[in-house]
């Protein structure tokens, strides 16, 4: 077992030394840092905070993360491949080593390299971001939250309640499988909108994984479109309450635009004094806080038409303090460091099977269609499946698109710009495809090929 991890480490750190005596990583690191202390300065945003914040995270951020995205790949894709074309292979392999434990070792040292480039990118916008924010207090420093949606069914659920609907109605297209049919019905119920006439009220219960302390601040998020999704003025009032707390509730009256993110935050220590806390003990009030109640009251004119939309599902959150802005960068960074560990794995066994030219073609041209995939599952209809020659580009736009939403499930510089807490369940999800599943299965298979490839 000792000679086994001595000799991957050996082979990673002869990979590593050799990639840093040559001039491509330090020109990369120039590169990078470049487009970290620049790009923020070229692009403009709207001028508040949080256009700031959301140029440094979501384009500085996403531009460096393309740029070693790329170099990863390409870079995987000329280790195996450069020393066979050259015939430097026979080196190595008359030497007790494994061909897996070449892999391994060589993948590893690609991951050091990327947590190399990643420490300094992301160091170099944790430091901005200190600069620009420390000192003002004019500007709310960026934080982590747990985002908290209503306790609804979920989407699997609601499809199937509404097929036995149309089944009972005998209202079922007869041209289309019930998988097929349950496919659409998600798609739907994942994007349906829930519609509030004026004065009626609606209302979602949260129950919170991280109960909060009395006396931490909560803050409700909202989202309100319209049929035709114009610009125009809102009016309501929201109620949150507790049940942990029974008879105490705050009373919050909204005044803005549809279509806008609206925010409002709650000191929970506050809620006895501000309605029906008359009367009550507080030394009978809980130390935590886990469940909440959020009433909405529609208070637009009818004349007027007044009727707003909502999603229940995406448009409707309650945020709880979760931990720090810096803890969540850092988690977002081991996030990307996961995603550019399967794109190196994926190019290390391309360079296996493939000479450079066409392992480097095949890499990109594999990325470009991982990206029409997922738009073509986005836009295809139910009658592209009814012609049998869509079925073959759709099965594989589907297959792609369940592979490469397990890769990255959802963006952490979206969730970053959101102040969005980066999960640690959500990147323990992302480490076990990014850096178990998919690259075992890749080394494994390039292993196979490299050992059945003519190499001498």
């Amino acid at each position: 077992m000792r000679g086994f991890f001595s000799r991957i480490a050996g082979i990673a750190t002869l990979s590593l030394r050799s990639s840093l005596r040559t001039r491509t990583v330090a020109a990369l690191l120039v590169l990078l840092l470049a487009t970290v202390l620049f790009l923020p300065r070229l692009i403009h945003g709207d001028g508040t905070a949080s256009g700031e914040l959301k140029i440094l995270l979501s384009y500085t951020l996403g531009f460096a993360f393309g740029i070693l995205a790329l170099s990863s790949l390409w870079s995987a894709c000329s280790l195996f491949a450069a020393e066979i074309d050259t015939s430097r292979i026979q080196l190595t392999i008359v030497k007790p080593v494994r061909k897996w434990e070449l892999w391994l070792g060589r993948w590893i040292a690609l991951l050091l390299l990327n947590a190399l480039a990643l420490a300094a990118v992301y160091g170099g916008i944790y430091a901005q971001v200190r600069w620009r924010f420390s000192g003002n207090d004019a500007l709310e420093y960026p934080t982590s939250q747990y985002v908290v949606r209503p306790i609804l069914p979920t989407v699997a659920e609601s499809a199937l309640q509404a097929y036995n609907m149309l089944a009972s109605e005998s209202a079922l297209p007869t041209n289309l499988t019930k998988r097929a049919i349950l496919r659409a019905l998600e798609q739907k119920e994942s994007e349906r909108y829930d519609v509030i006439n004026p004065g009626d009220a609606v209302g979602w219960d949260f129950t919170l994984d991280h109960p909060i302390r009395f006396g931490d601040l909560l803050t409700v998020r909202l989202k309100f479109d319209t049929e035709f999704s114009t610009r125009e003025h809102i009016q309501g009032e929201c109620v949150l309450s507790s049940p942990d707390c029974p008879g105490l509730a705050v009373q919050v009256e909204l005044d803005d635009f549809t279509q806008n993110e609206i925010l409002f935050s709650v000191d929970t220590g506050e809620l006895p004094k501000l309605e029906s806390g008359q009367g009550v003990d507080a030394s009978a009030l809980p130390e935590r806080l886990s469940r909440f109640r959020l009433d909405f009251r529609n208070k637009m004119n009818a004349k007027r038409g007044g009727v707003i939309m909502t999603r229940f599902r995406r448009d409707v959150a309650l945020l709880t303090p979760g931990g720090t802005f810096g803890g969540n960068l850092f988690r977002s960074a081991l996030v990307h460091l996961c995603v550019l560990g399967v794109l190196s794995a994926f190019g290390l066994t391309l360079s296996a099977c493939l000479s450079l030219p066409v392992a480097a073609f095949t890499a990109t041209v594999l990325l470009s269609l991982c990206m029409v995939g997922n738009a073509v599952v986005k836009v295809v209809s139910q009658e592209d499946e009814e012609d049998w020659r869509n079925l073959p580009g759709i099965w594989i736009s589907r297959a792609v698109n369940r592979t490469t939403t397990n890769v990255l499930p959802q963006s952490p510089l979206s969730m970053l710009t959101a102040n969005e807490r980066v999960g640690l369940d959500y990147l323990a999800a992302v480490a076990g495809w990014d850096l178990l599943v998919l690259p075992g299965f890749l080394m494994i298979f390039g292993c196979y090929v490299l050992s059945r490839r003519e190499i001498g």
